[in-house]
């Protein structure tokens, strides 16, 4: 009466599994149907769904021979369906943890590139499942920070003795909240070694054939910037970049940070911020460094603004008497024209004698670098001449008593023309105007296109005109490699002349017989470096291009980790037992970035083919 082949057993008093006949033939004679999706456990829906989608593998590896040749290797991966709007997703065959975690790292490089939030990566994972988990993401950023502190550790400078409030220059950014937080970092400065980093970068630079192992010489470029957090506080970085590679001089992420700190720019604090860097240079100038058995050679450069490359010669501000840090010109010989103006100063005489030349209060942080391979920023050069150029034709509108409202409406009709955002404002409570400050592009566009014409009389545009085009022409031969340095000189001082050009009015009729342009007194340090000196930067490092010296990475640079102290880091804040420092956490970005690079971390990947049946 029990029904064969069922599992019955016996264990003591009790029977299990009992199937009578009887009971077999009512339940197969009476409809059967599994229970419905919501009414069955957690258990039976994981169940039916994987062994729907066995049998859907099954019938998938039968059918592959009627639409592909076998070596086409075709292989399911993946099956969605959904049950009662509930939706599955399977995967088949076995995980591959390498593509696994480099899909991870490649999600913990964009949002270190594009600065994405954590809670806005969640709410992302949260709407689309294919994701990786924010927490698996946070773990893989972690394992990176390990991984690289161990190569390249971030170590930390005591800077509160040196720091001093600067209230002298105008805030870049000013919401009150930002400035008390970034004054709460006061003091903590880091430091990555420059050894370190190249033992780190120099393999794959000779990988990509940009270093010769047969010619063991690296050429290396130090910058610095700072950038106005509020009144009180600056960002401070110093960079090191290889002149090597020429090709990504303008990319941020080939001038790797050295030294960072929140702090004013000023020669006590980056004198104790850069005391290892400077210790390091020393070496790697004197006596190398080997590098997988083979010993570099360094050649060290230095470019950045005026301000900083003062700042790190201990030389006078731009505004001083003895202003320029090649040559000993002073205020009162500007406009001197017969004189040659050449880089006459030398380091090892202010190695000797740090206040040798006029000018110079301290000794250079970074001695060990020539005087002749301090160059001057192209970028900079560019920037402040035109703003220069700007300033004395509103001056002169001033002097004609003709900046009134009719004329600001011109100037900013003609500023719409060339599709340039440009206002005016009156400062609270005096007659003082001020006007919008533009960037490098747009004044560039307003050196070469501006309408002189709808400002002054035909003769007077056209003096005014041929003076900014020829510093156009000038700073379009600065960017080529190719100019013949004596060329430059030649134009550079017929600008100079055309510049100082005198008026002459006759002296019975008081008659203009000649128009003139500027005083000696209108001339600028930037101005004077164009016409004295540029030229023998171009005839000394003709292999590199002053392009090779522009600061426009570095300032760029600096932006990105603004940006990224207030949009990702916790600003030195957190819960206590997870507090850290802003300045770590954008020094361990930096070494992301390298770990990124290095291991040729992928931004995307190849879409699939997205097939539609109805």
């Amino acid at each position: 009466i029990i029904t064969p082949n069922k599992k019955t057993a016996v264990s003591g008093v009790h029977l299990y599994g009992l199937q009578l006949k009887c009971i077999d033939r009512n339940r197969k004679s009476k409809p059967w149907a599994l229970k419905l999706h919501d009414e069955s456990s957690k258990t039976t829906q994981i169940r039916h769904a994987k062994g729907l989608a066995k049998c859907a593998q099954i019938n998938f590896e039968n059918s592959i021979q009627n639409y592909y040749n076998p070596k086409d290797r075709v292989v399911l991966k993946t099956l969605e369906f959904t049950v009662q709007n509930k939706d599955y997703y399977t995967t088949f065959g076995e995980k591959n943890p390498n593509k696994q975690k480099q899909k991870l790292q490649s999600v913990v490089r964009i949002q270190d590139v594009e600065n994405v939030p954590r809670d806005a990566y969640r709410y992302f994972a949260a709407m689309e499942s294919k994701l990786p988990r924010e927490y698996a993401v946070s773990q893989t950023r972690q394992e990176i920070d390990a991984h690289m502190e161990q190569l390249i550790p971030i170590n930390f400078v005591d800077l509160t003795p040196t720091i001093t409030p600067d209230f002298s220059e105008e805030p870049d950014i000013t919401d009150p909240i930002i400035v008390e937080q970034v004054n709460s970092a006061i003091g903590k400065g880091a430091y990555r070694s420059i050894k370190k980093i190249l033992k780190y970068i120099v393999p794959a630079y000779i990988q990509n054939e940009k270093l010769d192992p047969a010619s063991p010489i690296i050429h290396l470029r130090i910058s610095g910037d700072g950038r106005n957090v509020g009144r009180k506080v600056k960002h401070v970085m110093i960079t090191v970049a290889l002149l090597d590679d020429s090709a990504k001089l303008f990319e941020p992420n080939y001038h790797y940070t050295v030294v960072l700190f929140p702090g004013t720019e000023n020669y006590s604090t980056l004198k104790i911020a850069a005391d290892t860097l400077i210790r390091e240079l020393q070496e790697l100038s004197s006596i190398g460094m080997v590098i997988d058995n083979i010993v570099w050679n360094f050649k060290l450069y230095f470019s950045s603004d005026w301000k900083f490359l003062a700042t790190c010669l201990g030389f006078n501000a731009a505004n001083s008497n003895y202003f320029c840090p090649w040559c000993e010109i002073a205020k009162n010989q500007r406009g001197d024209r017969q004189t040659e103006w050449i880089i006459s100063k030398k380091m090892s005489i202010l190695n000797e004698n740090p206040k040798a030349y006029p000018g110079h209060h301290s000794p250079p942080l970074f001695n060990m670098i020539p005087l002749d391979h301090y160059v001057p920023d192209k970028l900079h050069i560019m920037l402040r001449i035109t703003d220069r150029l700007w300033e004395l034709v509103l001056q002169e509108i001033k002097n004609e008593g003709l900046f009134n409202d009719i004329t600001r409406n011109i100037i900013i009709k003609e500023m719409e023309t060339l599709k340039i955002r440009f206002e005016f404002w009156k400062i609270r409570d005096t007659d003082n105007w001020c006007y919008t400050s533009l960037m490098g592009n747009d004044k560039l566009c307003v050196l070469r296109k501006f309408n002189l014409a709808k400002l002054f009389d035909p003769e007077r545009a056209a003096l005014i005109r041929s003076l900014w085009n020829g510093f156009a022409e000038l700073y379009d031969l600065l960017g080529e490699r190719e100019t013949n340095p004596h060329y430059f000189r030649l134009k550079a001082k017929e600008w100079y002349e055309l510049f100082l050009k005198k008026t002459v009015v006759n002296p019975e009729t008081n008659i203009i017989l000649v128009q003139g342009l500027y005083r000696s007194s209108d001339l600028t340090p930037y101005i004077h470096v164009l016409v004295s000196h540029i030229w023998e930067f171009m005839l000394k490092h003709q292999r590199w291009g002053l392009n090779s010296f522009s600061c426009s990475a570095v300032e760029k640079k600096n932006h990105n980790h603004v940006s990224y102290f207030f949009r990702k880091t916790l600003k030195n804040g957190g819960k206590f037992q997870n507090k850290t420092s802003a300045i770590r956490e954008i020094m361990e970005h930096e070494n992301r970035l390298f770990f990124y690079t290095q291991n040729n971390i992928p931004l995307s990947y190849p879409k699939p083919q997205y097939i539609h049946i109805l």
